[in-house]
């Protein structure tokens, strides 16, 4: 999908987020060859992060809606709140980690080198209107908290989810983040460009603001088991490091293989039809709940060629680099996906 550059300049006066937003819809494939093949050249140079950490993003587009959840509800069609899926077309509630192989496209960067399930309740503003998610990134980052030398590529097979579809009270930042673009915070960051001043409930933005929405999944893994019946367990939040300096957490002794940070990153602009997103509610949000926007939650289901995964980790987030959107640290990138 290309967009006007008035959009990329708009979002360039933003936060990294919305940095990123403009880089992945401002590049375009050149032609019909590099539609075609699941990686293109590239001449962007990956630099060394200043803060230590290493980062790569992808770019998913929404691939449809249902009320399936095959995690939750596996072979219960219907069960579930509202989703909106990404990635990976064929997710039912049918599907199993296996079956993702089946998939012949997906609508993500790199086409079927990554076949992985995204999936997160449905949006609506104050009137009932479903809010699209437009140009979402999913990022694989060291994250702020562990040592970038430590994390391991996630296993073939893993599948988790992240916050809670029934929690009626704020869950916490290390897990929900949202945030107006125009805030200006004062405090020191790990990284400058990644304020970290986020609420975890909908924030009252100002009309033509940006709301940035992020849902952040544990990243340690207990090194044995895919899943878990709670699909949770199996999986652990690292302790926190202590800003600016980056890489001081680390991962439980319970829970000891660091993969990579993995985050679903949302920014919507706030219009008079949208309203307030304080007005905003998410499909799994309970009519009891404390605040507005509080059950945000997100599931996973790893789908990546293997080889493609291992190429990130290895030049991208152990060496603590720069990625950029869908940069393999190699000359190459992700074929940046194409909305149809």
């Amino acid at each position: 999908m290309n967009r006007p550059m008035e959009d990329c300049r708009i979002l360039m006066t933003a936060s990294a987020l919305s940095a990123l937003v403009c880089a992945a819809i401002a590049y375009s494939p050149v032609s019909a060859e590099a539609r075609q093949n699941p990686l293109v050249p590239a001449h962007d140079v990956v630099d060394d992060r200043d803060d230590g950490t290493g980062a790569f993003r992808t770019h998913c587009l929404e691939s449809h809606a249902s009320h399936d959840d095959p995690l939750v509800f596996p072979g219960q069609p219907g069960a579930a709140h509202h989703h909106v899926f990404f990635g990976n077309p064929i997710v039912d509630a049918h599907t199993t980690v296996a079956d993702l192989n089946d998939a012949n496209r997906t609508t993500c960067d790199g086409g079927t080198l990554n076949r992985s399930a995204y999936w997160a309740p449905a949006l609506y503003d104050g009137r009932g209107a479903r809010i699209e998610y437009v140009e979402p990134l999913f990022y694989y980052k060291t994250g702020y908290n562990v040592p970038a030398a430590v994390i391991e590529p996630p296993p073939e097979g893993l599948r988790m989810i992240a916050g809670h579809a029934h929690a009626t009270a704020p869950q916490g930042t290390h897990v929900v983040k949202f945030r107006c673009a125009s805030w200006q915070s004062e405090q020191d960051w790990f990284d400058p460009g990644d304020p970290l001043d986020h609420v975890d409930y909908l924030p009252d933005c100002a009309e033509n603001d940006l709301l940035e929405l992020r849902v952040v999944f544990p990243q340690c893994w207990d090194g044995r088991n895919l899943s878990a019946p709670n699909n949770r367990s199996h999986m652990a939040y690292p302790s926190e490091a202590e800003p600016p300096v980056a890489g001081t957490g680390a991962c439980p002794a319970t829970h000891p293989v660091a993969i990579p940070e993995i985050s679903y990153n949302f920014a919507i602009y706030v219009t008079a039809e949208t309203g307030s997103p304080s007005t905003w509610r998410f499909s799994s949000d309970q009519p009891d709940a404390t605040a507005p926007g509080v059950s945000l939650h997100a599931d996973w289901m790893n789908g990546w060629d293997p080889e493609i995964m291992n190429m990130i980790v290895e030049n991208c987030l152990r060496p603590a680099r720069e990625c950029g959107v869908g940069l393999l640290g190699d000359g190459t990138r992700l074929r940046p996906v194409v909305q149809e």
